[in-house]
C-alpha cells in the first residue's frame, strides 16, 4: 500500500537578524527636487539674451533682464516650479538661521545638527562658521550640496567681517546671512546652468568675468530685497517660517525676473 502522503509545509519562520550596531545619526541631506525632463530648447532664450549681456554696450541691462526672465519662465518652468525645485535652499536657509539664534541666545544647537557645544570652545569664528557649514549642509556628491555649502559659508564670511563673534549676532544680523545665503545660492544656480554663455560671447575672458559677477550681484539684490519684503510682515519666527520666507522670496525673486523681462 503506497504510503500517505505527508502534508506541504511552509519554510519555518526565521527570527530576523539581530540589529547591527548603528553609527551616530547623521542629518538627512538636504536634496533638491529631481528636475522635470527637460523641455527642448528650453535654455535657447536665456543664452542668446545672456550672450548679448556679456557683449556690453549701453543695453546690456536689458539683455540681462530679458536672459534672468528667460531663464525663470522657460529654463525652470516659471517662478513657482523654480521655488520647489529651491526647496533645499529654503530648508536650509530655516535651518541656518535656527543655529545662528540659538547661539545668539545662549540656547542648545538643535540636535540634529550633531554639534557638541563644548566642541566649540576655544574655536576661533572662521572654524565655528566651517563647522556649522559641514553639519548644516553635509557633503553627499551632489552639485546642489556643493553650491548651498559654498553659499552658507560665503554668507557667513560676509558677517564674520562685520561681527567677529559669529555666536551673537543680532537679529538682523541673522536675518542678512539669510537672506545672502539665499542669494548666493540662486545666483550660483544660474551660473552653473547658463553662466557660460555669459562668458562666451564677451570680448574678453576678463569682461566676461566681470559681466557675470555683475549677473550675480544683481541676482542676489532681488533676492535679498524679496527676503526683506517677506520678513517683515512677520514677527518673531522659528526654523519653519523663516523655511516659508525663504521659499517665497525665491519664488518671488523670480516673478520679479519674469516681469523686469517683459515677458
Amino acid at each position: 500500500m503506497p504510503a500517505p502522503a505527508q502534508p506541504a509545509t511552509s519554510p519555518s519562520p526565521q527570527a530576523p537578524p539581530a540589529p547591527s550596531p548603528q553609527a551616530p545619526q547623521q542629518p538627512q541631506p538636504l536634496l533638491q527636487p529631481e528636475p522635470e525632463t527637460a523641455a527642448p530648447g528650453r535654455w535657447r532664450g536665456v543664452r542668446t539674451s545672456l550672450g548679448k549681456f556679456g557683449g556690453g554696450g549701453d543695453d546690456r541691462g536689458r539683455h540681462l533682464r530679458r536672459g534672468l526672465g528667460h531663464y525663470s519662465r522657460s529654463g525652470m518652468g516659471g517662478s513657482r516650479n523654480a521655488a520647489r525645485r529651491m526647496g533645499g535652499s529654503a530648508r536650509t536657509a530655516g535651518i541656518l538661521h535656527n543655529a545662528l539664534t540659538s547661539l545668539a541666545n545662549g540656547e542648545q544647537l538643535p540636535q540634529e545638527l550633531g554639534i557638541d557645544p563644548l566642541a566649540l570652545a576655544g574655536l576661533s569664528p572662521s572654524e565655528i562658521a566651517d563647522a556649522l557649514v559641514d553639519a548644516i549642509r553635509p557633503i553627499d556628491g551632489t552639485q546642489d550640496a556643493e553650491a548651498t555649502r559654498d553659499s552658507v559659508a560665503r554668507a557667513l564670511s560676509d558677517i564674520l567681517d562685520q561681527n567677529a563673534d559669529i555666536t551673537s549676532l543680532t537679529p538682523q544680523q541673522i536675518d542678512q546671512v539669510t537672506a545672502s545665503t539665499l542669494g548666493y545660492d540662486v545666483a550660483l544656480r544660474i551660473e552653473l546652468d547658463v553662466g557660460k554663455a555669459i562668458i562666451a560671447k564677451a570680448p574678453t575672458k576678463s569682461e566676461g568675468l566681470e559681466r557675470l559677477q555683475e549677473m550675480k550681484d544683481y541676482v542676489r539684490e532681488v533676492v535679498a530685497a524679496e527676503y526683506a519684503a517677506e520678513r517683515t510682515s512677520v514677527g518673531s519666527v522659528g526654523r519653519a517660517a523663516i523655511e516659508r520666507i525663504s521659499r517665497n522670496a525665491i519664488q518671488q525673486a523670480f516673478e520679479v525676473f519674469e516681469e523686469d523681462g517683459e515677458l
